[in-house]
């Protein structure tokens, strides 16, 4: 039986405590994180199948996972329950949240180095609507085992959509009495029912198992397991840089700190024996592939990776930056790359791999060779084990620079522009509405300095609000009321003079009642403050037409902020530009004027397009160019469907004014257009002489562009009489 789920802040309630009915009780029952105000759950079910497939002689265990609210638990939650600290009262509560879409996932057992394992959780389905699963292609939870000569370790146990057919492979895969350590890399709310499950699970063995793991994640796990009889099965041992436990038979983990305001209980591990470095969220994909290693290489993985990148480290380039720093990684038996080298840099690269190769015939190891740089001994790595996402072992090279790559873009950006991002968040639901605006600031060219005050100082938030240049600040709401933490952040802002004069917004999520949220505004507003985008309230949990007001709400911000700077440097600048010869012979290249829109779940966009070009015979394909900061830039990601209208002549003006006028974000760009809904969910005009519905197969970053090459799946020309409408301009600078 899966977990029972809160249905005001969706966290995991022991199995103990939910309740059928609501319907005639004042005494609620309530989940261990105790502050939440909303004391109910609705249980969930889950049913289980077994294969007779085997992987490494063990047997593969497959769970279909298919979420069930019970009606009895629906119709109490109807009844409304209004809980303040003082008194339950009854009131018309808001509808509960939709049902979650019925997802198929296994867990397998794969080799991946001598006496490792790992376990892979695998859904092929999107298990999230937040903004780091938007490729939709599926996602993974992994855990490893080392079995050492003397003891065995497991890292990380999984997400809770795999709970109880992780812990039935882990039974059949080892033998449990082995396992006296537990790493946890990274620990969260969503976890909590793996951890219970495996540690209920362990044989009565006398010693209680050890669990390794950093500070914040000690903490957590203190608070989840304090009232479910625990305390004597497990023992947790607070990591300090550097730490290290011995396996025995030459598997020494080493551990590494690596926290980022996202994950503040960030944690790596090193095996010294097979140099496999288990790296949790960073170097994570969402992406669920047949293959279990990075079989294709870049090209298979590399924009899964970047995406990643770019939803969850960009807000915290600073941080990855450090932690990039303490691992200084280099990869083992890594084939040359030669992407962006000439000459001489082909040999370097040769000699690399020739050297790592002799050394580890010899059995000498390489981190003590010519690969050292003599300041911080060099991590070398056979390969890659994140939390999510395929094990890297061919790319390990590639992915390390490119990692490099995109942490010197963001901070550069953050050089020149930056939005500080404040928050805090219970269940995840503020975090996930943080990460979406913070990748719309992001895509717009301006840095991201995320603050999570929770765990930073007020130090660290005056010093940022000094250096920023916009700011955003989010809160859930518990008890009717803002958490300390916010509270003691908005009394700092409040009495900053400069933060004054800086755009800035408000956002927030709840499961019943948004206080919080409302106070934060009113108390801005009072004090003279400019919100750049209307504020942002979510109920419950975000889906994908939330996150998309998020981010184009962020982007708005970050265009604020462009202004306001383009603004004050101008005030010296001639106030008449002539365009370059270039811009001018650019200027000559014209374009179809087309629409393109685009859906993905409840969230859909459009924009007007007139870089477009065919790009193939076959199969039939096109090219669009699409800003880095335009809202459909998010719903056009690979392997995303969009439609592509094509405008006539004399029939574009009333569809181009509809679509250059400004709107809100998460506004419908089509509202007072004739439409009708394509056959892949986007919208076909009225007035278009002829349109294509397209998948999008690739992107190819140009500069301030994203360029798309989509195929052709469906089409018709509506008006074969009227010619197709041409952009002209007169400068390449603008459009």
């Amino acid at each position: 039986m899966a977990a029972p789920v809160c249905v005001s802040c969706g966290a995991s309630a022991p199995s103990s405590t939910f309740i059928t009915s609501v319907r005639n009780s004042t005494s609620l029952s309530s989940h261990s994180a105790s502050f939440c105000r909303f004391k109910f759950a609705i249980r969930n079910g889950a049913v289980f199948t077994q294969t007779g497939d085997t992987q490494f002689g063990i047997p593969a265990l497959r769970i279909n996972a298919v979420n069930v609210g019970e009606d009895e638990a629906k119709s109490s939650v109807r009844q409304a329950v209004a809980v303040d600290q003082n008194k339950v009262s009854t009131s018309s509560p808001p509808p509960p949240p939709s049902a979650p879409v019925k997802q198929e996932t296994d867990v397998r057992v794969v080799q991946i180095a001598k006496d490792t394992i790992t376990l892979r959780g695998r859904s092929i389905d999107r298990l999230k609507y937040e903004v780091e699963y938007g490729l939709k292609r599926g996602s993974t939870n992994n855990s490893y085992i080392i079995q050492g000569a003397t003891a065995s370790a497991l890292i990380d146990v999984m997400d809770q959509a795999f709970a109880d057919a992780f812990v039935k492979t882990l039974t059949s895969a080892v033998n449990l009495e082995a396992i006296k350590y537990l790493v946890l890399g990274h620990f969260s709310p969503k976890r909590v029912e793996s951890l219970k499950a495996f540690l209920k699970a362990l044989p009565n063995q006398g010693a209680p198992i050890e669990i390794f793991c950093s500070n914040p994640a000690a903490q957590l796990v203190t608070k989840f397991l304090a009232d479910d009889g625990l305390e004597n099965i497990y023992k947790i041992r607070n990591v300090r840089a550097g730490d290290v436990v011995d396996l025995g038979g030459g598997h020494e983990l080493k551990f590494i700190l690596t926290p980022t305001p996202r994950w503040p209980d960030g944690m790596c591990t090193y095996d010294s024996s097979t140099q496999l470095l288990f790296s949790q969220k960073l170097f994570s994909a969402h992406v669920c592939q047949s293959d279990d290693f990075d079989v294709g290489g870049w090209d298979a993985y590399g924009e899964d990776w970047r995406f990643y990148f770019e939803c969850m480290l960009a807000p915290s380039a600073k941080q990855a930056r450090i932690a990039l720093e303490r691992l200084n990684i280099v990869a083992q038996y890594a084939k040359p790359s030669y992407r962006d080298k000439k000459g001489v840099d082909v040999v370097k690269e040769d000699m690399k791999y020739i050297f790592s190769t002799v050394l580890r015939s010899l059995n000498l190891p390489v981190s003590k060779s010519l690969l050292s740089d003599g300041v911080v001994e060099k991590l070398v790595t056979t390969a890659i084990c994140p939390i999510h996402g395929p094990v890297v072992r061919s790319t390990v090279t590639e992915l390390i620079r490119e990692y490099g790559v995109w942490t010197f873009e963001k901070l550069k950006q953050a050089e020149e522009a930056t939005v500080a991002v404040i928050y805090a968040s219970a269940y995840g639901n503020t975090t996930a509405l943080a990460q979406a605006i913070s990748r719309g600031i992001s895509k717009a060219g301006v840095g991201v300095d995320t603050l999570n005050v929770e765990i930073c100082s007020t130090e660290e938030l005056k010093a940022s609000l000094q250096r920023c240049s916009g700011f955003v600040i989010g809160s859930p709401t518990l008890g009717g009321h803002m958490p300390t933490p916010i509270q003691n952040a908005l009394g700092v802002i409040l009495v900053d003079e400069k933060a004054k004069s800086l755009p800035c917004g408000v956002f927030g999520s709840f499961g019943w009642s948004g206080e919080a949220v409302d106070l934060i505004e009113q108390r801005l507003k009072d004090c003279d403050f400019k919100l750049a985008f209307p504020t942002i309230r979510c109920k419950f949990k975000p889906t994908e037409a939330t996150l998309q007001v998020c981010e184009e709400s962020g982007t708005d911000l970050a265009q604020a902020v462009k202004r306001l700077k383009a603004k004050r440097g101008s005030e010296s600048a001639p106030k008449f530009v002539v365009a370059s010869n270039v811009e001018q012979a650019v200027g000559r290249v014209v374009g179809s004027l087309c629409v393109l829109t685009a859906r993905s779940g409840d969230a859909e966009s459009a924009m007007l397009a007139s870089w477009v070009s065919q790009a193939s015979f076959v199969p039939p394909g096109i090219t669009v160019a699409v800003a880095k900061d335009r809202a459909v830039e998010g719903l056009v990601l690979v392997g995303a469907k969009f439609v592509l209208n094509v405008l006539g002549q004399n029939k574009s003006t009333a569809v181009a004014k509809e679509l250059l006028k400004p709107f809100k974000p998460g506004e419908k760009r089509l509202e007072g257009l004739e439409t009708r809904e394509a056959s892949n969910g986007g919208l076909i005009l009225k007035d278009a002489i002829s349109w294509m519905e397209c998948t999008v197969k690739s992107r190819l970053e140009t500069g301030d562009h994203w360029l798309l090459y989509a195929t052709v799946d469906a089409g018709d020309l509506v008006d074969e009489k009227t010619l197709t409408a041409i952009h002209h301009r007169k400068t390449g600078a603008r459009y």
